[in-house]
């Protein structure tokens, strides 16, 4: 079997793991970022190492940090002899929503702040900032180091996006600081794959809609949880009724990293059971 390796930036919960699960089906050998989970993420490499016989390796870091991207590619230097097939970054997070304020992945926002100024309190240029450094920033960090390791012709660069994101769907307000984000993140992948078309190297977005994650169950803890009639009603509202499954989204992922998706190159792709028609 030929060697396939990927990185993968949050890639040991939620939609990130049902992507590390897909490609290591597909034969990948993986690099997982992560930033805090330690149980989860050593949860996840056992059980890609056991299930699929691939090779994992684990970098902890905060994904915003310039630091953290230099490790990553290290342990690919280190690890993969310096070969990498495909880089996908997934990880992300909104503060106060999928993750709290106090959380590990907001104190490194909050840190300047607090030395500058003597104030843990959150200002909206703080977390524009720090959104900047975890999508656009970081998905320009990691492609220019990327692209010294892949080969013409056998490179796949996919970022995952969010609704709301771009002109296929109306602007979630309260999305504003990340979603703005996101939306240069869509516009880089658009730029990149025009730029590296020549070598063949594919660069795409992946927009998942409702997916069923630990991440909707501390969004949904103050109404119910996922299971409540508001949440049951909102799915209910979507053109196919349902979640998705973080492996669905991982399927596409893993397509877009194959031979198979080779001439596709440059699209936002919504994975979201008709979301982005509503």
């Amino acid at each position: 079997m030929v060697s396939k390796q990927a990185i993968v930036t949050g890639g040991t919960r939620g939609i990130g793991w049902g992507i590390s699960q897909q490609l290591a089906k597909d034969g990948y050998d993986l690099i997982l970022g992560f930033n805090a989970n330690e149980e989860a993420a050593h949860t996840a490499k056992a059980t890609l190492e056991s299930t699929y016989g691939r090779k994992v390796y684990l970098v902890k870091g905060d994904i915003a940090e310039e630091s953290t991207i230099e490790t990553i590619f290290k342990c690919l230097e280190d690890n993969f002899e310096g070969k990498l097939t495909a880089l996908v970054h997934n990880a992300g997070l909104y503060v106060g929503l999928t993750t709290s304020t106090e959380s590990s992945e907001a104190i490194s926002a909050a840190k300047v702040t607090t030395q500058l100024l003597g104030t843990g309190n959150w200002t909206s240029f703080d977390k524009y900032d720090y959104y900047q450094n975890v999508y656009p920033k970081c998905f320009i960090r990691c492609v220019e180091r990327a692209i010294n390791y892949m080969e013409d012709e056998n490179g796949y660069i996919v970022a995952i996006s969010s609704p709301g994101c771009n002109s296929s769907q109306t602007p979630k307000l309260q999305y504003a600081l990340p979603g703005q984000a996101k939306a240069v993140v869509e516009f880089l992948a658009r730029y990149y794959a025009k730029t590296l078309a020549p070598r063949r190297i594919t660069v795409n977005v992946v927009i998942p809609g409702f997916v069923k994650t630990q991440a909707w169950e501390f969004v949904t803890s103050t109404s119910g949880g996922v299971d409540s009639d508001i949440i049951k009603a909102r799915i209910q509202n979507t053109p196919m009724q349902r979640w998705a499954s973080p492996l669905e989204i991982g399927d596409v992922v893993a397509f877009l990293c194959s031979p198979k998706a080779a001439f596709i190159t440059g699209v936002a792709l919504p994975v979201d059971g008709g979301l982005h028609l509503i």
